[in-house]
């Protein structure tokens, strides 16, 4: 991309917002929920990552839900080229997507751009849907909680994908 903050300037008023990267490479906007979505440029892999907190999880249902997690991060398939992740700092979901600068146009960072909102906005929704799931499961008596029935709540692969 030839002059990323020129394209990130018009980007931003396309969208309403104000897109400017500050000395470090980073922009950080905040979105209608209120969440932090940040954009920073990795120069040194020319790239521009676009990076958003999803949610907390409960220390119970982490395993739970980091399966489920891991298994949309297996060749990308449930997150349309992007990353979840745990951030242990802020110990919240994150969501990674990066944009390759070498070839990217003011258009590819559009449709990147709005691709990451729909990314996030959908995970979002669904890490709630996994959180809630497992909160079920707990209070499900003891028999069925342990059951094999195959119309149980059971997370699979099919459940993980994202079609945003």
């Amino acid at each position: 991309m030839e002059n990323l903050a020129q394209s990130l300037k018009e980007l931003g008023k396309k969208i309403g917002f104000d897109i400017a990267l500050d000395a470090d490479g980073t922009c950080t906007l905040e979105l209608a929920d209120g969440r932090p979505l940040v954009i920073q440029e990795r120069a040194n892999l020319d790239e521009l990552d676009f990076v958003s907190v999803l949610d907390e999880v409960p220390d119970e249902r982490r395993a739970e839900v980091f399966t489920a997690l891991l298994a949309a991060n297996f060749y990308w398939n449930g997150t349309l080229g992007a990353t979840l992740s745990w951030d242990p700092g802020l110990e919240q979901v994150v969501i990674i997507y990066p944009l390759p600068l070498a070839n990217a146009t003011d258009e590819t960072l559009e449709n990147v751009f709005k691709r990451f909102l729909e990314l996030q906005a959908a995970w979002k929704d669904r890490l709630a849907e996994l959180i809630s799931e497992a909160e079920d499961e707990e209070n499900l008596p003891d028999d069925e909680a342990s059951g094999t029935d195959a119309d149980d709540d059971t997370l699979n692969a099919s459940d993980m994908i994202i079609n945003p």
